[in-house]
């Protein structure tokens, strides 16, 4: 290359910035209207324009491209996996004795709580006492009705296990007076049939005596009657002999009424000693199974008075930690139900117990991941608690509906289309798994506690973006022009 043809291609840009001087130098002598006319456009605004074109396709690949998290919030608190128990009475009663105090470790079965036994005690005695008569009573009518055939030879009396000696003497007192009024009856009734007996005998003897005098009486006054009609008696002495014999045979029909109003009466006595013998037996019969029977519902009272005292006694159901006693006060009064403690589970792990809500509970599964904002500590400088779903509740819990959420009780917009009642909301319990038990704070580290209250984010899968974005224009082109 030549010298001369170097030296046109330096100059060549400054000939051509020059020459564009110039132009715009001669725009500006121009008119208003042509300068614009004439003035080309800036390239800076095809490369603005150039630039939002490119943004927008940017966009829209990485909105069909790109996925967000579908997330299940739900609000909640930390619990123990074992479940923090409360203490309550089951009845009303006064406080006896405060075994314990806030923050004491207890085992399974320590005393906590004792309240007055008095009127209970009592109660347990007066059933202790009635049902220990009751079994005597059933011991004395057994003896009774296992000596049926001979009261006189009773048999030995079988004691209940506990009987005290007084009660024992008078069961033994009734049981022999009891026996000796049956046999005094039965040997009234026996005496009275072996006296009509006798007076039957004596009727049959004479009875007899009368038949054998008969045949004579007979014979003599014949003899009489033969004699009167010869001539050779006289009529005084038949009619003496008739008379005799009129006199024995009127004594055998008075002696024969007399046999039968005898054995008559004698029949009588025997039906009275057979009804006095099975009057006995069934009244035995019957008392003691009423005894019986009272000896089971007693058993069932004492059952149930010891079961009121050892309910007055409350003892730990778990190893734990006593927390909220509220009791104080010895000889204060306390009701039923009343919470007088919470027993926090020892070693036990913690769980989130978290309230999801039934728009999300369909798609909240065991195993989904979840993270926790624990409310104490603010998230954004303290972190998250990670973890996983462990069980979701199969049925719904009906609660009343937050004021914040209630919007003056008047549903608005497509979201807030319900078929819950009115105030009402239904939730479902789902457990959430802590993978860190401990939170670093500032400088050192402080561990969870139970009750604190949580906001638990359960990831329930994943969408596009422009899934995300268009959702809100499917929903209201399905759910438009529906009004009247």
């Amino acid at each position: 290359m030549s010298s001369a043809e170097a030296h046109k291609q330096d100059n060549a840009p400054i000939s051509l910035n020059a020459h564009r001087k110039r132009r715009n130098d001669a725009r500006e002598f121009l008119p208003a209207a042509l300068e614009i006319v004439e003035t080309p456009a800036s390239p800076a605004g095809r490369a603005i324009a150039g630039s939002i074109m490119l943004f927008f396709a940017i966009a829209i690949a990485w909105s069909i491209m790109g996925h967000v998290d579908i997330i299940a919030s739900a609000q909640g608190k930390i619990v123990p996996t074992g479940r923090t128990k409360t203490i309550q009475p089951l009845e009303a009663g006064v406080v006896a004795a405060i075994h314990v105090q806030d923050g004491d470790k207890v085992r399974a079965g320590d005393v906590l709580v004792e309240l007055d036994r008095t009127v209970t005690e009592a109660e347990r005695r007066r059933v202790a006492q009635g049902l220990m008569q009751a079994r005597l009573d059933v011991a004395r009518l057994g003896v009774l009705r296992d000596s049926f055939a001979d009261l006189a030879a009773l048999r030995p009396l079988s004691l209940p296990k506990g009987a005290a000696t007084n009660d024992v003497a008078r069961t033994r007192a009734a049981l022999q007076a009891q026996a000796a009024e049956q046999l005094s009856k039965l040997a009234s009734n026996l005496q009275q049939i072996a006296q009509k007996r006798a007076e039957a005998q004596s009727v049959e003897a004479a009875i007899a005596k009368i038949d054998a005098t008969l045949p004579f009486l007979q014979e003599t006054a014949d003899i009489r009657r033969n004699a009167k009609e010869i001539q050779y008696g006289n009529q005084i002495a038949f009619i003496d002999a008739q008379s005799r014999l009129i006199d024995q045979q009127s004594e055998r029909v008075v002696q024969t009424r007399r046999l039968v109003e005898i054995e008559a009466a004698r029949l009588v006595l025997e039906q009275q000693l057979a009804q006095t013998r099975s009057g006995f037996e069934r009244q035995v019969l019957s008392d003691l199974t009423d005894a019986e029977k009272k000896v089971e519902e007693l058993t069932q009272d004492l059952v149930k008075a010891e079961r009121k005292i050892a309910e007055q006694v409350l003892r730990a159901p778990i190893d734990g930690t006593v927390q909220q006693l509220a009791l104080h006060t010895v000889g204060g009064v306390v009701t039923p139900a009343q919470q007088l403690m919470l027993i926090v589970p020892a070693d036990s792990q913690l769980e989130a117990e978290a309230m999801i809500s039934n728009r999300d509970i369909g798609f909240v599964n065991v195993g989904q991941p979840a993270e926790i904002k624990i409310d104490t500590f603010n998230f954004t400088r303290y972190g998250l608690v990670h973890g996983k779903v462990l069980s979701v509740s199969q049925d719904s819990i009906v609660r009343e509906k937050p004021a914040d959420k209630q919007n003056g009780g008047k549903p608005t917009g497509a979201l807030a289309e319900t078929s819950e009642p009115a105030g009402q909301e239904f939730i479902y319990s789902a457990r959430v798994s802590l993978e860190e038990k401990q939170m670093q704070v500032e400088d050192k580290m402080v561990a969870l506690a139970p009750g604190m209250a949580v906001t638990v984010e359960i990831k329930t899968g994943t969408r596009r973006i422009i899934e995300y974005v268009m959702s809100p224009l499917f929903r209201y082109r399905q759910e438009s022009l529906r009004e009247r």
